[in-house]
């Protein structure tokens, strides 16, 4: 079955050569804009015969050669083009899917279309967080986010995308904690301003603790809990307040236990996914253990 849709492709690619190229009389008679949108037709055509298929590689070389006729024709479809090629090469060829998404965001940003170039940002930035490519999500992540503000129509995308990039950034070994404090702090602010979104503010409140103590800083955690409760009162009956509450204290005495019994306690609660247990392992890899001395104590 799929070979019947491969073979249908490949006449109607035949068939777009030929009405792009034209016959000697044809060209006498007809305009290049003429030839350039029956072939467009038919690519396009070739196009969904391949992805019908499953021939990712043809069914981007397909609408790669649509843009060659848009082109021509000037409809403005060259950025939608890039975008499908992406999509079916993205099947197959991550790296080759992502130039051509970039390439469609150039196009889009020279035609003022920001709302379509900060929305496949996007999904480069989750392209490279499927690969684990952390480092080059967090950078596509801001650049998104840098779009969704220029565009200035999507306010709660621009904020999602900083919130990656903060949740990002502290998988690197080099990642800016104080920098993903200050994304938290600053969207939990804002979300206090605006009922409906109040109560997602603590959930950003609770990161920050987390990343204050993961940067060796429970001073400062605890001056930020505080902080947070002048400007959401309701966070201090919160069970992550009184988690993180203990949490410092089992920091404070090095307590690495102490912390792991706390952790498990909340968890049967409240389950903490993935980025916050990786936070929390963070922290407690950092405890010292406690050392044996001479006198069979310990110190």
């Amino acid at each position: 079955m799929d070979s019947n849709y491969v073979l249908k492709g490949d006449e109607f690619m035949m068939k777009g050569d030929k009405a792009l190229k034209g016959s000697t009389f044809g060209n006498i008679f007809g305009s290049k804009g003429e030839r350039a949108e029956k072939a467009l037709e038919l690519y396009k055509s070739a196009a969904t015969q391949y992805k019908l298929g499953k021939k990712w590689e043809k069914a981007c070389e397909a609408y790669q050669r649509c843009i060659t006729c848009d082109q021509t024709l000037k409809s403005g479809e060259t950025g939608d083009f890039y975008v499908e090629a992406a999509k079916a090469i993205s099947n197959v060829n991550k790296a080759e899917s992502i130039q051509l998404y970039e390439k469609a965001i150039e196009h889009y940003a020279n035609e003022n279309r920001l709302d379509n170039a900060s929305r496949y940002k996007k999904e480069i930035a989750q392209i490279y967080e499927s690969e684990f490519e952390f480092h080059l999500a967090v950078k596509a992540y801001q650049e998104a986010a840098d779009l969704f503000q220029a565009d200035g129509k999507r306010i709660s995308d621009y904020n999602q995308m900083r919130l990656k990039v903060a949740e990002l950034s502290t998988l690197n070994a080099t990642g800016d904690l104080i920098a993903a404090i200050k994304i938290f702090e600053d969207i939990g602010d804002k979300y206090m301003e605006n009922k409906l979104t109040a109560p997602s503010a603590k959930e950003l409140y609770f990161k920050s603790c987390l990343l204050y103590l993961c940067n060796n800083d429970s001073v400062g955690c605890g001056i930020a809990l505080e902080r947070y409760l002048d400007k959401d009162p309701s966070f201090g009956s919160a069970r992550q307040y009184k988690f993180v509450v203990n949490l410092i204290k089992a920091v404070d005495n090095n307590n690495a236990q102490m912390f792991s019994d706390e952790c498990f306690e909340f968890n049967k609660i409240i389950p903490l996914d993935k980025w916050k247990l990786n936070v929390l392992n963070k922290i407690k890899e950092a405890m010292q253990p406690l050392q044996q001395v001479e006198d069979g104590g310990f110190r």
